[in-house]
This record gives C-alpha cells, sequence and structure tokens, in this order.
C-alpha cells in the first residue's frame, strides 16, 4: 500500500480547497441567476456525468489512483469558476466509491482545481495570442488544455508521492504521457460535438468570435 498523508497533514490542503470553492462561488452564484432552464439542465447533467466517470478508476491498484479527468471539458463549458465547484463533486464522487486520492481535498485540488487552472491559463494564452477560429479553439484549448491539465495532475500525485516516500512514483510518471493523449482525446472530441451541435451549451466558444471574426480594415 502507498504511503498515506496524516491527518494534520491534510489540514492545509483543506483550507486550499476551502479558500478555492469560496472564491469560486461567486462565479456559481452569477452562472445560476443567469441559467435558464436548458443551461441548468445542461450543468446538472454535465455534473452528475463527470461525478459518474469516477467509477472508471484504478482504485484496485495498491496506491495507484488513474482516472479521467473532464476538467477541461467543464471548465470550457461552465467557466472556470463553476468548473470548480463541479469538480469537487466529482471528488467527493471519488471519496464515495472510495477512490478519493488521500481524502477529498487532496484529491480536488490535484483532480480538479489544479486541471481547472490549467485549462483557464491555456485558453487564454490562445485568446489573447492566437487568431481566433474553430481549429485553434478545438485544438488549442480542448486537446492541449487537456493534456496539459492531466500532466499538471499527475505530476503533483508524483511529487506528493515522492515526499511521501510512496512506491507508486514509477507508475505515475510511467501513466503520465498515455493519461495525456487520452484525455486530450476525450475532452478534444466532446467539445468538437458540443461546439458543432450545440454551440450555446459552451460558455468559452462564441459564434461572432471563432466562426464569424470582424475583419480589421
Amino acid at each position: 500500500m502507498d504511503a498515506a498523508l496524516q491527518s494534520w497533514e491534510q489540514w492545509p490542503a483543506w483550507l486550499a480547497a476551502v479558500v478555492v470553492l469560496a472564491r469560486s462561488a461567486p462565479a456559481l452564484r452569477r452562472q445560476l441567476a443567469g441559467a435558464d432552464g436548458e443551461a441548468l439542465r445542461v450543468l446538472i447533467l454535465g455534473a452528475l456525468a463527470l461525478a459518474a466517470m469516477r467509477w472508471f478508476n484504478t482504485a484496485a491498484l495498491q496506491g495507484v489512483m488513474l482516472h479521467f479527468l473532464g476538467a477541461t471539458i467543464a471548465t470550457l463549458m461552465f467557466g472556470a469558476g463553476t468548473a470548480c465547484w463541479v469538480m469537487a463533486l466529482a471528488s467527493l464522487a471519488g471519496l464515495l466509491m472510495g477512490a478519493a486520492w488521500h481524502g477529498w481535498a487532496m484529491d480536488f485540488l490535484a483532480t480538479g482545481a489544479l486541471p481547472v487552472a490549467v485549462t483557464a491559463l491555456v485558453s487564454w494564452a490562445a485568446r489573447t495570442w492566437l487568431p481566433r477560429n474553430v481549429f485553434t479553439y478545438v485544438m488549442l484549448n480542448a486537446f492541449a488544455g487537456a493534456a496539459l491539465a492531466m500532466a499538471a495532475s499527475m505530476l503533483a500525485k508524483s511529487a506528493v508521492t515522492a515526499w511521501l516516500g510512496g512506491r507508486a512514483l514509477a507508475a505515475y510518471l510511467v501513466a503520465t504521457p498515455m493519461l495525456m493523449f487520452a484525455e486530450a482525446f476525450f475532452a478534444g472530441g466532446v467539445m468538437v460535438l458540443v461546439v458543432v451541435y450545440r454551440p450555446h451549451w459552451c460558455r468559452s466558444f462564441d459564434d461572432r468570435a471563432y466562426l464569424w471574426p470582424e475583419r480589421r480594415m
């Protein structure tokens, strides 16, 4: 069995998780206040789907917790603030399934808050420095964002495992490239379908910016 955090060592993680969710609460309130019936259903069903995905994990392996994240999908569709709450629900689902990494708080920080932040940073960089079109949106925001989000999550797990002296360090490092590709393919595929068939579901996708950008004179 891999080394586990002591109870006193988890308090900083709990504090950080509470701070992240507290800072994200205004975004969630605005999302709920401005959502119509369809948008609210998409948010609820999306959150439940990402939570249910935690059932597919490697909890049976001793000390190794691998699974899809879905943080990039949540960030692009709902915004970073709301995505943090969606991922907090996913970590709670993982805890209830016995598949949370070092408890709810650590799991949320490593598989929720950090990947959301990485995705938001990639999305900001793409909007700031690259031309806006469907190709750059899907390839950078979705594919690249998801791959980098998974890399950040896995490296964070690796760092904590190394600090604890766990034996699963090599497993996390070896699995990182494969899960980066899998997460990128998963998130990219989902976002392609959303952008093509239901673009109004995606908060980060603006038809006027990505499909019919104004030409500079």
